[in-house]
C-alpha cells in the first residue's frame, strides 16, 4: 500500500509543534517562559458559560432530558442563535445554512471535501498553515499571492489569472491586517467573474472593530461564492473545548445539500454541553463579557507594540487583531530572531517563515496571556 506521497511537500514538523518543543526543552533549563508564540488563551472562560455547561450536565444525568448523538448539523438552539447574530452583523442567513463545528482549524481542510483533489487553490499569504498545508495533502495546486507593508498586506486581486478557490482571512493570522468593504468587494466580484470559490476564515472576527465587516455574508454578492468558517477558540475561550461554525449558503449551488451530506457520513456533532456553552453567551450580559476579554487582550497588543516600538523594530499598527506582527533586526531571519527571544529572555514568539510566502523576515507576538506577563514580557523586550 503507498502511502500520500504528499506529506514529502509539507515541512518535517508542523510550525506550533516546533514551537511547543523548544518551550520545553527550555522549561528543562528551569527558566521562566512566557510563551507568547503559540496563540492559545490563558484567561479561563467566563462563568456564565461554565453554569450553562454545568446545568448541562444535569440534563444528561436526568431520565426525562438525557441526550445521545448530537445532530450533525448542530442543534436548533444555538444555530438560532448564530443567525440572530448574523442580522446584527448585516448578514441574513437561515439556520439551516449554519454548521457547527469542533473548530476552524480542521474545517479548512475538511470543506475540500467538496471539491475533490487537483484544485487550483490561492492563499493570500502570510497566513495559518493549516489550510495551505491541509490542501497540500489534498494534492492541489498551491499558489500564494503574498501582500506587504506597501500594500498593508491586503494584496489586489490577479485580475490576469484564475483559480478554483481563494483563502481568504479577516482580520488576518498572522499580520492582523483586516479587509474592509470595498477590499472585500472586489474580492467577491473577481471571484464571480471567475467562478472562484472563496473560503473565508473568520476565526478572528470577534476582534474586528466597527466599521469593518465581521461576515463577508455583508457584501452584496457573497452567498453566491463563500463558504465562511468561524471559531469560538479565541473570543470565548473554548480552545481547550473546541467549538465553531460553518457557514454553506444555500445560494451556493448544490454545496449546502453537499455539505449536510458528507457531515452525515463523517461527523457525530458537536456535544450537547458544549454548544449549550456557547449558546449562553449569545445574550446582552455574555456580548458584554466578550467585549471586555477582546478589549483586555487588544490592549495587550498595544503594550507590546510599545515595547517594539522604543526598540525601533517596524510593526503592523492594526487595532484589528489579538496578535503583532513585527519586523526583524536587518540582517536577521525570523527563525534566528525567535530564537534570540527564546535564549536570551525567555520569551517565546512564532517565526514569520512558518506563516509560509511572505512571512520571512518578520515574527509574531500573541497578546493572549495575562497583563502580568504581557508587562514582563515587554520589560524582557526592551532588554535584547
Amino acid at each position: 500500500m503507498k502511502i500520500n506521497e504528499n506529506f514529502s511537500k509539507l515541512e518535517q514538523n508542523y510550525i506550533f509543534n516546533d514551537l511547543k518543543i523548544q518551550v520545553e526543552r527550555q522549561k528543562e533549563r528551569g527558566e521562566e517562559i512566557i510563551d507568547l508564540g503559540i496563540g492559545d488563551v490563558k484567561l479561563p472562560i467566563f462563568p456564565l458559560i461554565t453554569s450553562a455547561m454545568k446545568k448541562a450536565c444535569d440534563d444528561l444525568s436526568d431520565k426525562k432530558s438525557f441526550l445521545g448523538y448530537p445532530p450533525a448539523q448542530g442543534y436548533p438552539f444555538l444555530r438560532e442563535k448564530i443567525a440572530q447574530n448574523y442580522l446584527l452583523e448585516g448578514a441574513n442567513l437561515n439556520s439551516d445554512e449554519i454548521f457547527i463545528t469542533d473548530g476552524a482549524k480542521g474545517q479548512l481542510g475538511n470543506v475540500l471535501e467538496l471539491f475533490g483533489n487537483g484544485a487550483k487553490v490561492l492563499f493570500l499569504s502570510p497566513c495559518y498553515p493549516a489550510g495551505a498545508e491541509a490542501n497540500l495533502l489534498y494534492g492541489n495546486d498551491v499558489t500564494f499571492l503574498s501582500g506587504n507593508q506597501e500594500n498593508s498586506f491586503i494584496p489586489y486581486p490577479p485580475y490576469a489569472k484564475n483559480y478554483d478557490l481563494i483563502y481568504i482571512c479577516s482580520p488576518n493570522n498572522p499580520t492582523g491586517s483586516a479587509f474592509d468593504h470595498e477590499n472585500l468587494k472586489e474580492w467577491i466580484i473577481y471571484a464571480q467573474n471567475t467562478g472562484a470559490i472563496i473560503i473565508y476564515d473568520g476565526a478572528y472576527s470577534a476582534f474586528l472593530p466597527d466599521g469593518y465587516p465581521k461576515s463577508i455574508y455583508a457584501i452584496s454578492g457573497a452567498k453566491n461564492c463563500a463558504i465562511e468558517i468561524r471559531s469560538f477558540s479565541k473570543s470565548l475561550g473554548f480552545t481547550g473545548i473546541r467549538c465553531g461554525f460553518t457557514v454553506v449558503p444555500n445560494q451556493l449551488k448544490n454545496y449546502n445539500q453537499l455539505w449536510k451530506r458528507r457531515i452525515g457520513c463523517r461527523f457525530n456533532g458537536v456535544s450537547y454541553v458544549t454548544q449549550k456553552g456557547a449558546e449562553a453567551i449569545f445574550c446582552a450580559k455574555g456580548k458584554e463579557e466578550v467585549k471586555k476579554r477582546i478589549n483586555f487582550y487588544k490592549t495587550n497588543a498595544e503594550i507590546l507594540k510599545i515595547a517594539l516600538k522604543n526598540k525601533n523594530l517596524w510593526y503592523n499598527n492594526t487595532v484589528s487583531s489579538p496578535y503583532v506582527f513585527a519586523k526583524t533586526p536587518k540582517g536577521t531571519t525570523s527563525r534566528e530572531f525567535c530564537k534570540q527571544m527564546l535564549e536570551k529572555i525567555s520569551v517565546v514568539a512564532t517565526p514569520g517563515s512558518g506563516f509560509l510566502q511572505g512571512g520571512e523576515g518578520y515574527f509574531r507576538l500573541s497578546a493572549f496571556d495575562t497583563r502580568e506577563n504581557i508587562l514582563k514580557a515587554s520589560d524582557r523586550i526592551l532588554t535584547l
